[in-house]
């Protein structure tokens, strides 16, 4: 699947952060404080998380578990990760296709994948309620971010239904009790497709798209390719999924299973 370039914004600061936007151009060194970590305090009841010492909250994420280093590291990751790429995402006079490949070429990532990263820290300016949950937990790693930005592709640029999304979705990923898994990628993905459905949020087009499949053979490699209507391609990917998260399965390997009958899904036709 090729990926699109990040969409234009107007805004371009990290949210929660009040730096400027990057405005490294393409070949230069990056300028990014990894010390994302907040004023030292010197009260000794004070902790980072802004706790008084020996209080425990009541609801929090095994990942946020008080007194485990582990989880703290984990989440100091993802919290380092996460100011790490808003420090990357391309001015509006930027040459986006120019910075990304740059950018890919310094990380050693494909294009494919940073261009998909920073559309994924884009979407998060469209979702302010998300990312203020997040900024409380540090939770979202980068494959929870990809999903969520691939899933309201589904509602286009409508901002009144992408608000009902972020109202939604930062509900869903606060925690309401003591030591609660975090939600997992297919959790996520499964929660914004039924509030999208469920709402009928979905930017429909009118016209009728006649179903056309090609299948390209290059020595030992055949690529298949489905040309079809949103809705019929939503039913498809949830049964993709299903039958990947049920058989711990790449969609690749779920969809051939799902061609030929030794289908898991639990789902029924149409649905």
């Amino acid at each position: 699947m090729t990926s699109s370039t990040p969409p234009a914004t107007t805004r371009h600061e990290p949210v929660g952060d009040i730096t400027p936007g990057n405005t490294r151009k393409a070949g230069e060194p990056l300028d990014y404080d990894t010390n994302t970590d907040p004023d030292t305090n010197t009260d000794p009841d004070y902790d980072s998380d802004g706790e008084a010492e020996g209080e425990v909250p009541v609801v929090f994420y095994a990942t946020n578990t008080p007194g485990n280093p582990i989880a703290a590291a984990g989440a100091h990751a993802r919290k380092n990760s996460w100011f790490f790429y808003q420090s990357l995402l391309p001015d509006l006079d930027d040459d986006v296709d120019l910075t990304l490949t740059s950018l890919a070429k310094d990380l050693g990532l494909t294009y494919n994948t940073l261009s998909g990263i920073i559309r994924a820290h884009f979407r998060m300016q469209e979702l302010p309620l998300v990312a203020a949950t997040n900024s409380e937990q540090w939770i979202l790693d980068t494959p929870r971010l990809r999903v969520i930005d691939r899933e309201i592709e589904r509602i286009g640029d409508n901002h009144d239904h992408i608000g009902l999304v972020d109202a939604a979705l930062a509900d869903f990923l606060t925690p309401t009790a003591p030591c609660q898994h975090v939600p997992t990628v297919a959790e996520i993905r499964r929660f914004i497709r039924d509030f999208i459905d469920t709402h009928n949020l979905t930017d429909e087009d009118t016209d009728e798209v006649e179903p056309t499949l090609n299948v390209s053979v290059h020595n030992n490699r055949a690529t298949i390719s489905l040309t079809c209507d949103k809705a019929t391609a939503a039913i498809i990917a949830r049964h993709i999924d299903s039958q990947a998260d049920n058989n711990q399965c790449g969609a690749g390997e779920a969809l051939i299973q799902l061609i030929l009958d030794d289908t898991h899904t639990g789902l029924t036709p149409g649905k």
